[in-house]
């Protein structure tokens, strides 16, 4: 006599979780299948427990029974259930315990936790943020309206950057940095970054040596860090990077020349002859970060070093982050002409190189001005900015400026009194402060335990804001230090 079994019966819980949710864009059959599928490898439908017949189960959830024998044959046919004649559907898949998933055993590798934390706070004094607020917004979206015009071939991969672009960039950099460069060695990256790794990943072979200025940008510290460069530190003073006389001549050396991230100091005349005497005698690649050249607030900025580089070999890199905004991702490194074909292919295996939506709109803010008047209207804006923030400095029993700067988004300013450099963190951030401690960019000095000066950004705090915020950072320090 065969055994009868009685009919399967599911909690009202799981039978919430199956019945389809009208509201839902999903098909019915779409939804029960994710919804008994999670059911099951969660272990609330546990191993070879009886599931109801279909009609049973499409009458409880007020669906076709049609849908209900779908989604079961294709779960029997993934081996998640299984039909097992007059005993009907059994739960064919037996749930690990969370215990068993090995979550809690993962390890980050060494290279991940030598990444410097570079988290963006949009709060007061950040460093490296421009105002957002200033770039003519309406500009902007008419741009992405002509660049919705593209040619379909142009949403495509593109095996180069857009040339129209290509082109209105060397125009920038002939008016602004004094460089004639043909359109074809100009490639189109999304960042700083980007470019470093691509640089990189050109010109340089992992254990290669690689010099980068101490304090600096971590960003250059990560890019070669991940493609396994050997890093050899370079101090900086009143006349920028000092080269190292003990070494001998590294694959490449990054510096930020026109103003020194973060001290702003310019490279002096007779730094930039050393370098470029260094490149041309060795073959070292100078990476050259144009950083914060637009807002000089000089008539006419000191050429790039990339104009004036003879024999010395010298990748000039820069970017529209800081002069529309970051959202843009448009970045530029201009190569050998020979190595462009070359530059691209790689740049497409780093991720990069397709944005043609946004090269097309910064084309067309190049083209028609837009661009320039920006640029005229920010360096004013930063400029008074950075006057009005010098005035209450004066006046400050806590904080002295270094050095006369002439441009640039960021100011250091010296503490009269050492303070712990954990507690001054968490002080700015509980009063809502951006401001960097200097030891935080001694990216050769990890274990620094008190902080001697701040890397401040004008970029995020308007003109008449600036008093009452550096109150505000004066607090923040008086509270570190009671700490």
């Amino acid at each position: 006599m065969e055994p009868k079994y009685a009919t399967p019966m599911l909690t009202p819980e799981v039978l919430e979780q199956l019945r389809p949710q009208q509201d839902s864009t999903l098909p019915k059959v779409r939804q029960l299948y994710l919804a008994l599928y999670a059911c099951v490898t969660s272990g609330e439908l546990p191993f070879q427990q009886r599931l109801p017949a279909s009609r049973d189960l499409a009458r409880q959830l007020g669906v076709g029974r049609n849908l209900v024998v779908s989604v079961y044959n294709q779960l029997c046919d993934e081996g998640v259930l299984q039909s097992d004649g007059r005993r009907g559907t059994l739960v064919a898949h037996q749930a690990k315990p969370a215990s068993d998933t090995g979550l809690q055993t993962w390890s980050i590798a060494r290279r991940a936790k030598r990444f410097a934390d570079n988290r963006t706070r949009q709060i007061a004094f950040s460093p490296g943020q421009p105002d957002t607020h200033l770039f003519p917004r309406d500009a902007w979206r008419k741009a992405l309206q002509v660049a919705s015009r593209l040619p379909a071939s142009a949403l495509a991969y593109q095996d180069t950057s857009l040339q129209p672009l290509q082109q209105a960039i060397a125009r920038y950099l002939a008016s602004y940095r004094s460089m004639v460069v043909a359109p074809e060695q100009i490639v189109v990256t999304t960042s700083t970054r980007q470019s470093l790794l691509l640089a990189a990943a050109l010109f340089t072979e992992p254990n290669d040596q690689a010099w980068i200025e101490t304090p600096g940008y971590n960003g250059a510290v990560d890019a070669f860090s991940q493609m396994g460069m050997q890093l050899q530190p370079c101090a900086v003073d009143q006349h920028g990077l000092v080269l190292p006389t003990t070494h001998d001549a590294p694959s490449i050396i990054y510096t930020t020349p026109c103003f020194q991230y973060p001290t702003g100091a310019p490279l002096g005349a007779s730094r930039r002859e050393q370098l470029l005497a260094l490149s041309a005698g060795s073959g070292t690649i100078i990476f050259e970060d144009d950083y914060d050249s637009e807002f000089r607030d000089d008539s006419q900025p000191r050429p790039a070093l990339a104009a004036s580089a003879g024999q010395a070999r010298v990748l000039h890199a820069g970017t529209f982050s800081k002069l529309m905004f970051p959202a843009v991702r448009v970045a530029w490194l201009v190569v050998p002409k020979a190595h462009a074909a070359t530059a691209h292919t790689c740049l497409r295996s780093l991720g990069g190189g397709h944005n043609s939506i946004a090269q097309a709109a910064v084309t067309e803010l190049l083209e028609n001005g837009t661009i320039s008047r920006h640029l005229h209207r920010a360096r004013q804006v930063y400029s008074q900015r950075r006057q009005s923030l010098l005035q209450v400095i004066d006046d400050s029993q806590l904080l002295r400026r270094v050095g006369d700067q002439i441009g640039s988004l960021n100011l250091v300013l010296e503490l009269h009194t050492a303070v712990a450099i954990e507690a001054l963190e968490n002080s700015l951030y509980e009063h809502r402060i951006g401001a960097v401690p200097l030891e935080r960019l001694y990216w050769d000095r990890p274990k620094a335990t008190h902080c001697t000066a701040l890397v401040l950004g004008l970029g995020n705090v308007e003109s008449l804001q600036i008093p009452a915020m550096f109150r505000q950072l004066e607090q923040a320090i008086r509270q570190a230090c009671k700490n």
